[in-house]
């Protein structure tokens, strides 16, 4: 094979270009502070990446969504805190509300204590979270209970404006987690047992129509109360495990993610001074090489 001056040039440009091209990747790496900066650098691991992001991404919004089930089941634990005071309260009451002794100012004050629990445990029912009704179902922004109406010497009705339905968080994959409670069942039987309970101590009741039994019918909505205080507990369990599991995850996918996608600094600029050497010693062995022609030997 026939070796001209013009094929030695060609296989030098061809050589330092290759050079150049190496020399540009690592800079570009460097300053990116990434080992894949476009896809044709490594396909592979390019697509590994590319899902690896998508899985950090995926379990940050699943973080999210475990942090705000969190706090919506906290601040439901809040309230029925609260209610389980105003039922016990209303106990007291309605203990003291059954003896024969008391006049009818003493039976009028209690009346009007069990007035005030009742506007107490309406605020409760209406409390928002987020500016969002706890109990209200999925119509989170409809005042759950209003009143509709009531006699000068009845407690006034209150009605359920809510739906009824499930407030679900998505935890993890196809796993979603309903933390409302159901407001109707919740705090429709503390509402009537107030209403009978304050009827009782105003004699306000119809003699003709049942007579209302306070006492069992507190301690029945108190086994509902801490029913769902006991069902709280164990959602706020399950989502504080899903979220601990969530947070390991996050940190383990995103080391596997950094090691695969970040630059080690020291190994790079070990390369790029390897291809500095080499881009200038082809540039001096290049020069040595073109500088001959057959004119330098024709003076």
């Amino acid at each position: 094979m026939r070796i001209t001056n013009r094929t030695m040039s060609n296989n030098l440009l061809l050589n330092l270009q290759r050079g150049m091209t190496r020399l540009e990747r690592l800079n570009n790496q460097l300053g990116s502070k990434k080992q894949i900066n476009v896809p044709s650098d490594d396909p592979v691991k390019a697509g590994d990446i590319l899902r690896m992001r998508s899985t950090v991404r995926e379990t940050e919004q699943y973080v999210r969504n475990t942090e705000n089930a969190l706090s919506w089941l906290d601040a439901s634990d809040i309230v029925l805190k609260d209610v389980l005071e105003v039922i016990h309260r209303s106990k007291e009451l309605a203990n003291r509300g059954a003896s024969t002794h008391l006049d009818d100012t003493s039976r009028k004050a209690l009346a009007d204590e069990v007035y005030q629990l009742h506007d107490s445990l309406l605020q409760l029912a209406n409390s928002t979270h987020g500016g969002r009704y706890l109990f209200s179902g999925q119509k989170t922004q409809t005042v759950p209970f209003q009143i509709s109406g009531g006699d000068d010497d009845q407690l006034p009705e209150v009605e359920y404006k809510g739906d009824g339905q499930e407030v679900e968080f998505e935890i993890g994959v196809g796993i979603n987690m309903g933390v409302n409670m159901k407001g109707e069942t919740l705090f429709k039987p503390i509402f009537d047992a107030l209403e009978g309970l304050y009827g009782q101590l105003t004699d306000s009741v119809d003699p003709e129509e049942e007579q209302p039994r306070p006492m069992q019918d507190l301690d029945n909505a108190l086994d509902g109360v801490l029913r769902q205080i006991s069902e709280l507990g164990g959602k706020q369990n399950r989502v504080d495990l899903a979220h601990e599991r969530l947070l390991d995850l996050s940190i383990n996918v995103k080391k596997l993610l950094s090691d695969s996608e970040d630059l080690d600094y020291a190994e790079a600029i070990m390369h790029l001074k390897m291809e500095e050497f080499a881009y200038r010693t082809a540039l001096s062995v290049g020069a040595r090489i073109i500088q001959p022609s057959l004119v330098d030997f024709l003076r």
